[in-house]
């Protein structure tokens, strides 16, 4: 009877024992909870793995917060809302990132679960804990498309590709048609960041990109916005010709050219109107911002670096040579001349069969071999190169391309 009892007290014992075990083990799983700032709620947890997502930065697991949220394939909704209305989180485009100025914080992706038919877009959200500090402006009005559905994100990554001192974010989803009978497309989109920790989408910016790039990756973005190469850009210059560029009527300017007119490593950027009477625009960069100089139709010359440029145009036995030079981004006539007939329904041919004009330089009367020692002692046609190529010259966004690339 005695053996029996102490059997029954050892049991006893033993299962107290269990139990103050489990109890600790519990407190202890807790605290390291606690510790790490992660709770059911966030459902973020720091098991981090290298990978090629957000230029590698670790990748951030995701787990719901509860066993019929997981089947859901649900995120428990926050203060925010986010993780309801049909949206659950991209797993493997979820990153933990520690960017200026906010510090470390997680980026959260979010697509739409809803069917075949949704037009809703995928979702991008910065959280501290259970804290969202920042949500992503969509590309449209309610974050939704009309002709096309959401089908991944494909890359992620955080560089600070102007050289402000805050990380920008650069995000690359792909789309598919709602038709089915065109192929996907890969879409770029290019956020700013800034001192107040907010991000701008720079949509001008992410739409050039998109139309220069064949192939869109975090690397083919950053080759075309300049970042990684010796004396960063765009900056300056760079980037207030990439701004003024991005506002431009595509319809009244046919193409682009970029000339070095004075002696300076800031290209000109030259304007080629759609007609002879838009004519020509010289952009120069100077004091800050960019300065334009209208031509006279569409015909000029220059001598690259000798700040000389010639706006030799006319019509109708009407013609002229204006020289100019530039200071300040301002282009100043040095020097003019104007040639053509008295009277272009009574012209009177020389030997030669050559029409007869009258030519005038800086206001004064003279021969026609007058004239042309008068405006080559001023500007040496010799040395001149034409302003562009009829049909040779660069699109818009080739020019952005262009000049994102050159150094600062």
């Amino acid at each position: 009877m005695r053996k029996r009892t102490d059997r029954w007290r050892a049991a006893v014992a033993c299962i107290a024992l269990c139990g103050v075990l489990t109890a600790c083990g519990q407190k202890e799983k807790v605290q390291d909870l606690k510790e790490t700032g992660i709770t059911k709620e966030t459902g973020i947890t720091a098991e981090a793995s290298e990978g090629e997502n957000g230029g590698g930065e670790p990748e951030i697991k995701i787990e719901n917060g509860s066993k019929e949220q997981q089947a859901a394939g649900t995120q428990g909704a926050d203060s925010s809302g986010t993780g309801e209305n049909g949206y659950r989180i991209i797993r493997d485009q979820t990153f933990e990132a520690n960017l200026n100025p906010l510090g470390k914080v997680t980026f959260v992706s979010y697509e739409p679960e809803a069917g075949e038919n949704s037009t809703a877009d995928a979702r991008f959200e910065l959280k501290d804990g259970g804290r969202t500090v920042a949500v992503l402006d969509g590309v449209y009005k309610d974050n939704n498309r009309e002709k096309e559905r959401f089908q991944k994100v494909e890359a992620v990554s955080f560089p600070d590709y102007n050289s402000d001192g805050f990380n920008d974010i650069i995000i690359i989803c792909s789309y598919l048609p709602m038709s089915g009978t065109e192929a996907g497309r890969s879409e770029v989109r290019i956020y700013s960041g800034s001192e107040s920790g907010a991000f701008t989408l720079e949509k001008g910016l992410s739409e050039a990109a998109d139309s220069a790039l064949a192939e869109k990756t975090v690397q083919s973005v950053l080759g075309f916005l300049g970042a990684g190469k010796k004396n960063e850009a765009p900056a300056g210059w760079k980037q207030a010709y990439i701004d003024y560029l991005q506002a431009q009527d595509g319809e009244e300017w046919v193409g682009y050219q970029l000339i070095y007119l004075n002696d300076d490593d800031i290209p000109e950027l030259v304007k080629i109107g759609n007609s002879e009477a838009v004519g020509c625009m010289i952009a120069a960069y100077a004091g800050g911002s960019v300065v334009d100089n209208q031509l006279n139709r569409l015909y000029f010359s220059y001598i690259e670096k000798g700040n000389l440029l010639c706006n030799s145009e006319g019509n109708m036995d009407s013609y002229y040579d204006l020289v100019y030079t530039m200071t300040d981004g301002q282009l100043s006539l040095a020097a003019s001349g104007y040639y053509g007939a008295k009277d272009n329904s009574k012209l009177e041919f020389d030997e030669n069969g050559e029409v007869v004009y009258q030519y005038e330089w800086n206001g004064t009367l003279m021969s026609r071999e007058e004239y042309s020692q008068a405006l080559n002692a001023v500007y040496d046609t010799s040395k001149a190169r034409d302003g562009y190529a009829w049909e040779q010259y660069l699109s818009r966004e080739q020019a952005i391309q262009k000049i994102s690339e050159m150094q600062q």
